[in-house]
C-alpha cells in the first residue's frame, strides 16, 4: 500500500495485521483520486472507518486543508498515527476514535463540515441510509459537498432519501463506489 501522487508520493504506508481493517484497494482508491482531483486542494476531508488512513493521507498528499478520521477501533487508530508518521505528517489531521454515529454527532455539534465525506464500512454493514442522511441532514456535508460510500456490488446503499441522491456509481469488479449530493426539499 502506498500514496500514490502529490507532496508524499510513493510513501509506503503499513497495512493491518488480521482481517479487521480491509484496506481500499490502489486501483480503487487511483480511481477515485482521479475523480476527485479537481475538488482536493484545500478541501476538508472526511475518512470515515479510516482503517489505514491510506484515502486521508492520500488526500492531504494531493493539497487537502484538513483530514478528520473516523476509526472505533484503538488498533486502527495506532496505525493511522503511525501511517501519518512515517509520512511526516504533523498538521491537518485528527483522529476522532468513536462509533461512527457518535462520532458524526460529535463532529456536528461542534460545526463540522466537510466538502468531500468518505465512508468505508465493513463489507457486511449495512445502515447506509441512516449514515446518509446523518451526514447530509446534520449539515456534516457542506454546500455541494459529496458524499462516497465504498461497498460490494451486492450490498447497494439506498439510491435516494432525506435530503441526499445518488450522483454516479462506479464499479470494479465487486467493489463500488456510490458518490452522493444533497437533493432539493420537496416543496410544500
Amino acid at each position: 500500500m502506498r500514496v500514490i501522487a502529490g507532496k508524499y508520493r510513493g510513501r509506503r504506508l503499513r497495512g493491518p495485521q488480521g482481517l479487521e481493517i480491509r484496506p481500499t484497494g490502489d486501483r480503487l482508491k487511483e480511481t477515485l483520486f482521479n475523480i476527485l482531483a479537481p475538488r482536493i486542494p484545500g478541501a476538508v476531508v472526511l475518512d470515515a472507518f479510516g482503517g489505514t488512513g491510506a484515502i486521508g493521507i492520500e488526500a492531504l498528499s494531493r493539497g487537502a486543508r484538513e483530514v478528520v478520521f473516523i476509526e472505533k477501533s484503538p488498533a486502527g487508530s495506532r496505525l493511522i498515527r503511525r501511517n501519518l508518521g512515517t509520512c511526516g505528517i504533523a498538521a491537518g489531521a485528527r483522529i476522532v476514535e468513536q462509533d461512527i454515529f457518535a462520532a458524526l454527532r460529535f463532529l456536528a455539534r461542534q460545526g463540522f463540515a466537510a466538502d468531500i465525506l468518505y465512508f468505508d464500512p465493513p463489507y457486511d454493514w449495512e445502515p447506509y441510509g441512516d449514515l446518509l442522511t446523518l451526514a447530509f441532514g446534520r449539515g456534516l456535508a457542506r454546500a455541494g459537498a459529496w458524499v462516497i460510500i465504498e461497498h460490494q456490488f451486492r450490498t447497494p446503499p439506498p439510491a435516494a432519501g432525506d435530503g441526499f441522491a445518488s450522483t454516479r456509481l462506479v464499479r470494479q469488479g465487486d467493489h463500488c463506489l456510490s458518490f452522493y449530493a444533497a437533493a432539493p426539499l420537496p416543496s410544500a
